[in-house]
């Protein structure tokens, strides 16, 4: 028997896309779309709006401003690419499309409810949690939720798994996470959870029925 009772899982990148890395051409984030339109390398976009911003690390621990944000992501694509990057850039990050998830990922999250505590864990801006009630319809899908900007811890911090944990009532060693960035994934393994990087739906299960999660997706 699985020792597994709580399944985590990372947002953007994982529930939809927009992570580092593009796991399929369907769902091919406006970021990606971006590069290829001005021929940039691979993760530029994502780099110079998260990785490499220091307001992005300020305002997904609750501080600084979303202005600061597009301004820092302004002057970092310019210097590094053109003036005509850096206004796609952040005109696309003050652009609310209609929510678009990852395949199967909605379906899996289902699939565990009520047998499994089910949390989400986001590096994420002040208002994630209205945008999953309000946009994206799918806050009532977990048992709870865990912002970075609302705790003022970000992953990989081991104590922001802790918190999700606790948050569910399950210890960390029985907690199952998932997130796109390899460093996320360590942060994880450091506190005792099961932890797999996401390249997918079908990876992702493959991974939990390792762990011994029992999990069917609906053909």
């Amino acid at each position: 028997m699985s020792s597994i009772e709580a399944v985590i899982f990372d947002f953007g990148g994982v529930i939809v896309p927009g992570g580092a890395e593009p796991i399929a051409s369907e769902t091919e984030s406006p970021y990606v779309q971006i590069e290829r339109r001005f021929a940039l390398p691979e993760g530029f976009t994502f780099n110079v709006v998260y990785l490499e911003n220091p307001a992005w690390m300020r305002l997904r621990v609750g501080e600084g401003s979303f202005e600061e944000w597009y301004e820092t992501t302004r002057r970092l694509a310019e210097e590094r690419a053109s003036a005509e990057v850096a206004e796609a850039i952040v005109a696309e990050l003050q652009t609310k499309r209609p929510p678009v998830f990852n395949p199967g990922m909605i379906e899996l999250v289902r699939a565990l409810r009520g047998r499994y505590r089910v949390g989400l864990l986001s590096n994420a801006a002040p208002g994630l949690e209205e945008d999953l009630r309000e946009h994206f319809r799918i806050a009532d899908l977990f048992d709870d939720i865990v912002n970075s900007a609302t705790v003022g811890l970000a992953k990989p911090d081991p104590r922001i798994f802790r918190l999700a944990a606790e948050r569910l009532g399950v210890p960390p060693e029985r907690c199952f996470f998932t997130d796109d960035l390899a460093h996320n994934v360590e942060g994880a393994r450091s506190v005792g959870m099961t932890a797999h990087q996401f390249r997918g739906v079908e990876r992702l299960l493959e991974a939990l029925r390792a762990a011994g999660v029992e999990v069917e997706l609906a053909a």
